[in-house]
């Protein structure tokens, strides 16, 4: 954020990105179709990323660049901002394995512990069971070496590494995009990188970052004797704690020489901006070995970004901290890439918990984690959902933005009055990098009980402390407030912000005298507003004019490589009931029905066959696919009909239903009243439509539906349409009163997105975190502790879908 513009005041308007996965062959009609579909659903920028891309045409080549160029100024002539992702995958800095191709002493190293030495290891030492330096035979005593060994990166700490990126990714695109369009993108956006440390191999027992760059710089900072040096950073001895410490600063110097400072002046001196996210923001105990501190690299980003997936709102330390460096050094706006992995289950009350959590913790730019150009399997099992093009509820995005931009107008962040300093340096100078082995990769939401992660924990439980008291406060570490910060007329100043308190966590090393003041706790009282008007509940009685396009999800059983069958059964016995097709998700090279070939064509996302009306009994279907790929392919049979479980539905885990199944598809409608999964619609995507006659005896300005099972609703009334109302409140706003009389409501029901992708077996139901692990059972960081080696179990989960039993004007 170098040469920022003058520090923001006031509230800042939100910004909605998609982080756009380009996931197969550029398709000028599909990419300026999906460009327009994001303008409509109330996107501000996409995020253009090549993920998994397929490499037709191939990856930087003249005609890909083209591609880019035309959908570029596709962007532009609708008005959407547009920002270029820096790789085809993740992390940044590999250039799709260009830079290690090219340039093959590009690749990083860590510095590992090992029981013996090799020609490289630079030295031994030797620990006791709790873990200190001792002397060469001390009875007992463990020998270790210090080992250099090569990793599955690219050295981000070395400079001339990050040069050779730049000149084989982003020089391309400047000398080979259309001008106006490398002019028009406003961004480079990286992702991920960090010091190495969290890439294969792993240590058998601890590591450290290392370069070839990193013997002269701990020369410099160190002396000659460095080597000497390095085995207090595994084990404690005297001069530990100081050497850590200075140890761990250092990593966040080199690697911000190494990537981060050169990376940013290339964007400057094209008048683009830096802007992406780290690995492991979450807490400072996560930032030590990745970074060192984010807060020191946030100040080489155009704006701070950090990384916030899964459903629910977690620690408010990793977003308030990108939003405190935004206001110290920086214009006011902070990033997020957000809500990755939180699974088909995601419905809008959940996005926008999810926004306004990061948004009052001062978040102004949102990237949606992801959607997906094709779905076909693999981006059906990908992080899901994919947001917002193949949502069941996509229709109510831009009103769910809206919302949250007017929430956000109406109370925005407060302001902060009160500065903590963290204990960046006190962390550094108690963590032994053994640590790393046993904290959660993903996220570290778990770790191991420590002294550095023991004040980790207390330090987060101030923070949370503050936020109970009502204390809106922003973050530094030790160094910057050092280096940055300045007392003055009894406030502290930190570039462009000024605080009246400052808070010191027990855990900071701060050097220097500064006059630390208590946060003051408001003790105002919460004033309420009772509204005594009391409303008749009305009972509603709904209609199903005409059966929703429903769904069945097929599940094949691989018989050979890329070859799957599966057998249905049906119930139909009308000739003349609606034709039905089969939906597959990927390109098939050719499928056969009870042993009839199918006629197939390419949709917009997969591959359709018609196959008319079916006569009752079990049918055996037969596909063989273009490519390979882990799991089974998902292919619905759709239609106008209905599909009854065999067995009946129960209670299943976080808010689903169960049932074992098997699944007989027929034509008989359930009554509006059902449960409408266990009635006939247990895969549905599309809105079920209902109608009904309200009666009011007085001018109502909302309707508040209750007793509705499902993602949102969409109301007409008297034919015209009257918005969305969606969970928890489940309430219609009107935009104009609605008269005293009768009235005729049409309700378009829109079912969960579980209930159509799943993961249908996963044995806890509707989770909400859904890495591509969940879909395919197998157990990883985002299940629980305790889960079983294979998460999936015989029996189907879905989510809950009712016509709502009543309403309440108001």
């Amino acid at each position: 954020m170098k040469n920022s513009p003058a520090a923001p005041t006031g509230n800042i308007t939100p910004r909605f990105y998609t982080f756009w996965s380009i996931n197969g062959p550029l398709d000028h009609s599909r990419l300026r179709r999906q460009l327009e579909e994001f303008r409509a659903a109330g996107l501000h920028c996409v995020v253009f990323h090549p993920r998994f891309y397929p490499g037709i045409p191939p990856y930087m080549s003249p005609a890909y660049l083209a591609e880019v160029s035309a959908t570029i100024l596709e962007a532009k002539k609708l008005g959407l901002r547009f920002w270029l992702y820096d790789e085809n995958g993740w992390p940044s800095g590999t250039g799709d394995g260009q830079v290690l191709a090219q340039y093959p002493d590009s690749g990083a190293m860590r510095l590992d512990l090992t029981p013996a030495p090799t020609a490289d290891s630079l030295g031994s030492f030797h620990t006791d069971a709790a873990n200190r330096l001792v002397p060469a035979g001390t009875p007992g005593a463990k020998t270790w070496h210090l080992t250099p060994r090569k990793i599955n990166y690219v050295d981000s700490l070395d400079p001339r590494v990050l040069g050779h990126f730049l000149e084989l990714i982003h020089e391309r695109y400047r000398t080979g995009l259309d001008p106006e369009a490398f002019a028009y993108i406003e961004a480079i956006f990286f992702d991920e990188p960090e010091s190495g440390m969290i890439k294969d191999p792993f240590p058998d027992h601890a590591g450290i970052p290392w370069s070839r760059v990193m013997p002269g710089k701990l020369k410099e900072k160190f002396g000659a004797d460095y080597a000497a040096k390095l085995p207090l950073l595994f084990a404690r001895g005297e001069g530990s704690r100081e050497m850590r410490a200075a140890f761990w600063e250092l990593v966040t110097d080199v690697l911000t020489d190494g990537f981060f400072a050169p990376y940013l002046a290339w964007c400057q001196r094209q008048g683009k901006q830096f802007i992406g996210h780290v690995k492991g923001e979450e807490h400072p105990l996560f930032q030590l070995p990745m970074v060192g501190s984010c807060h020191r690299i946030f100040r080489h980003f155009s704006m701070p970004g950090i990384d916030a997936l899964e459903r629910y709102p977690s620690l408010d330390f990793f977003p308030r901290q990108a939003a405190s460096v935004a206001r110290q050094f920086g214009d006011g706006r902070a990033m997020v890439e957000c809500f990755g992995g939180a699974g088909w289950g995601a419905s809008p009350q959940d996005l926008e918990r999810y926004l306004l959590w990061l948004g009052r913790n001062g978040i102004t730019d949102f990237v949606f984690h992801l959607s997906q150009y094709r779905l076909d399997t693999p981006a059906i099992t990908d992080w899901p959902p994919s947001e917002p093009l193949h949502l069941s509820w996509r229709d109510a995005f831009p009103e769910l933005l809206a919302r949250v931009t007017r929430e956000l107008a109406a109370h925005p962040p407060a302001a902060a009055d009160t500065l903590v300093v963290a204990p960046y340096r006190g962390l550094m100078a108690e963590y032994e990098p053994w640590e790393l082995l046993q904290t959660n990769g993903h996220n570290a939401s778990t770790f191991p009980d420590t002294p550095a992660s023991r004040i980790n924990t207390a330090f987060l439980a101030r923070l949370e402390e503050l936020k109970a008291a009502g204390i809106a406060y922003d973050i530094t570490d030790e160094r910057t407030l050092e280096e940055d910060g300045r007392c003055e007329n009894g406030r502290v100043h930190l570039g462009r912000a000024s605080y009246a308190h400052l808070v010191v966590d027990p855990g900071a090393q701060l050097r220097g005298e500064w006059p630390t003041t208590p946060a003051q706790i408001s003790s105002a009282a919460e004033q309420h507003v009772t509204n005594n008007a009391s409303y008749l509940s009305l009972p509603l009685a709904w209609s199903v004019p005409a059966l929703p396009e429903n769904a069945w999800l097929i599940e094949p059983h691989r018989e050979a490589p890329r070859a799957f069958v599966a057998k249905f059964a049906t119930a139909f016995t009308e000739c003349t009931t609606p034709a039905r097709f089969l939906h597959f998700a990927d390109d098939l090279v050719d499928a056969s029905l009870d042993g009839h070939p199918l006629a197939l064509e390419t949709s917009y996302d997969g591959t359709l066959a018609q196959v008319g009306s079916l006569g009752p009994g079990e049918h055996t279907l037969r596909i063989r696919t273009v490519r390979e790929f882990p799991g089974k392919p998902y292919l619905w049979l759709k239609g106008q009909f209905t599909l009854r479980s065999l067995a009946p539905y129960a209670p299943g885990p976080n808010g689903t239903i169960r049932t074992a199944g098997p699944f007989v598809a027929g034509v008989t409608a359930p009554t509006a009243a059902d449960e409408l999964v266990a009635g006939g619609f247990p895969f549905l995507h599309r809105p079920l439509v209902a109608e009904t006659t309200i009666t009011l005896t007085a001018p109502a300005s909302a309707l508040r539906f209750t007793a509705a099972g499902g993602d949102a609703v969409r109301a007409s009334i008297d034919g015209q349409p009257a918005g969305w109302a969606w969970g928890p409140d489940w309430q219609l706003a009107l935009k104009s009163p609605l008269a005293a009389g009768a009235h005729r409501l049409r309700l378009e029901l829109v079912p969960s997105t579980f209930n159509h992708f799943g993961p249908h077996h996963y044995y806890n139901g509707d989770w909400h975190v859904v890495s591509p692990g969940q879909v395919l059972g197998e157990k990883n960081f985002a299940d629980l502790p305790d889960a079983p080696a294979a998460t999936h179990v015989p029996a189907w989960h879905f989510k809950p879908l009712r016509l709502p039993a009543s309403l309440t004007p108001s």
